[in-house]
């Protein structure tokens, strides 16, 4: 299996790289590559009409990039450093830098990987993070692993579904079934939204046959309160990943977690696995 971990901001790139550790004791990756898309053009003076940059623009815009890319590959270096190359399990552990358009870059490279890990986007962001995410989720249409602004050791123990029938869910649990089939406890989520109870999928009783703890909980859906539902559900489950399709929202992440603050300790979240 192959892991692609992508690394755009310095400060979120230790949590990123813990949940990719943390994803990678659980799944077998032979590969792991660790992606830092460079910027080649400043995103300020894109189309003709926004007309040149100057002396000093282009040695500030060159500087920033360079500067942000040195910090990355020192965080990504000492991270490979520590995988295992021999024994049972080797990991072959790689640091990519490729210059040029974001979008571009990031879906070549995500459409070619089994998993992708990003770190959650937060509204302050530059556009080369929003770039990188929906290039991930939307262009490449990969599984995506969203890493929280938090240290997660542990990914998939005791994961959370939030069940509802998907084409994109399918794809998600595709990816996760290897982690579902060797974890302590599984939870459904299910919100019923109407008097019919959504049933649970054929593979919760092949869980249990492999011995995996097995439990429901069923909510009634507020209106316009699902996402924050599932959130307090899936932290009241004690869970370490919560697995779900892209729902049809815009805004997914904000309307799952709210908007993100600027201390990123102030709001309690999960690693999430989904697919849109």
């Amino acid at each position: 299996m192959r892991l692609l971990v992508v690394l755009d901001r310095p400060d979120t790139a230790p949590f990123t790289l813990k949940t990719a550790e943390g994803l990678a004791s659980r799944l077998p990756f032979e590969e792991i590559r660790l992606l830092h898309p460079r910027m080649a053009r400043d995103p300020a003076y894109l189309s003709p009409d926004e007309g040149l940059p100057s002396i000093e623009e282009t040695q500030h815009f060159v500087r920033d990039v360079v500067q942000r890319a040195d910090a990355l590959r020192r965080i990504a270096t000492a991270w490979i450093s520590h995988l295992p190359s021999s024994g049972p399990s080797p990991v072959d552990g790689q640091w990519v830098e490729v210059e040029g358009d974001i979008r571009t870059i990031v879906t070549h490279e995500a459409m070619l990987a089994d998993i992708v890990v990003h770190g959650r986007p937060r509204v302050e962001d530059p556009d080369y993070v929003s770039d990188a995410f929906g290039a991930i989720l939307y262009d490449a249409e990969a599984t995506l692993l969203i890493a929280p602004l938090q240290d997660f050791p542990i990914v998939g123990r005791r994961p959370v579904i939030g069940w509802r029938p998907s084409a994109a869910l399918d794809k998600t649990i595709a990816a996760a079934m290897k982690l579902l089939e060797t974890a302590d406890h599984v939870t459904f989520l299910i919100g019923d939204e109407s008097h019919e109870e959504t049933a649970l999928p054929d593979f919760a009783r092949t869980l249990e046959a492999k011995g995996v703890a097995v439990a429901v909980t069923r909510f009634q859906v507020e209106s316009g309160q699902l996402g924050e539902q599932i959130r307090e559900h899936a932290l009241a489950a004690n869970a370490d990943l919560l697995i779900m399709g892209s729902y049809p929202r815009r805004h997914f992440l904000e309307w799952l977690f709210g908007p993100p603050t600027q201390d990123m300790f102030t709001r309690t979240t999960l690693p999430i696995l989904t697919h849109h």
